[in-house]
C-alpha cells in the first residue's frame, strides 16, 4: 500500500490473514523492519513461507529498485532485509521477483541486464553453494521490444502468467505453458 497513515514510508507491505471461515482479515503492516521510509513493493513469499522477497529503492541498493529478502525467523519475525546483490541487482530497476514453487528459481524483471526491449524477464536459479546464477533473458516470444514484467508461475510449476505492452500502451495479461 502507497500513502497510507499507518505506512512508515512512500509504499509499505501488508499482510492479510484468512480466518477459518475463509475471510480474510484485515491488513496490517510489516512494520518497519521490513519497511522503511523507501518504496518497499511488490512482496513475494517463498513457497515454504520463510522469506519475502520484495522490490525497494531503499539505500543501500546497486541501482533504483532492487531485489530484496528478509527471512523470518524462529519467532515468527521478519529479519533485516538483504540486498540480493549481482549478479540479480543492477544500476537499473530490478523489480517483480517471482520464487518459484521449486524455492530456488527466481524471476523478475529488469531494464539493468541485456534484453530485447525496456523491461524483460529473467531467471536466475540457487546454485550449491546458495548463490544465484547468471540471470538469462527468457528470450522471445516472452519479451518484446516493450514492457514485460511479473511472471507469476502456478503452484504446480506448469502454467506462467505475465503482464506486457506489446500490442497496446496499456498491460495485458499473457500465459503459456
Amino acid at each position: 500500500g502507497c500513502n497510507r497513515r499507518d505506512g512508515f514510508g512512500k509504499c509499505d507491505i501488508y499482510f492479510a490473514k484468512k480466518n477459518v471461515y475463509g475471510q480474510w482479515g484485515r491488513p496490517y503492516n510489516a512494520g518497519n523492519v521490513v519497511n522503511g521510509k523507501s518504496a518497499d513493493k511488490q512482496p513475494c513469499l517463498s513457497p515454504d513461507g520463510r522469506y519475502l522477497y520484495f522490490a525497494s529503492d531503499r539505500a543501500g541498493g546497486l541501482g533504483k529498485m532492487d531485489i530484496w529478502v528478509s527471512e523470518l525467523d524462529a519467532n515468527g519475525r521478519w529479519g533485516k532485509p538483504k540486498n540480493l546483490g549481482a549478479p540479480i541487482n543492477t544500476p537499473g530497476d530490478d523489480i517483480c521477483p517471482f520464487i518459484h514453487p521449486d524455492n530456488q528459481t527466481l524471476y523478475f524483471s529488469s531494464d539493468g541486464h541485456p534484453g530485447l526491449g525496456k523491461k524483460d524477464i529473467f531467471m536466475s536459479r540457487l546454485d550449491s553453494a546458495d548463490h544465484w546464477t547468471a540471470p538469462v533473458n527468457l528470450g522471445y516470444p516472452i519479451n518484446s521490444h516493450r514492457d514485460e514484467i511479473g511472471l507469476v508461475v502456478d503452484n504446480k510449476g506448469v502454467t506462467a502468467y505475465f503482464s506486457s505492452n506489446i500490442n497496446s500502451d496499456t498491460k495485458n495479461i499473457y500465459t503459456f505453458e
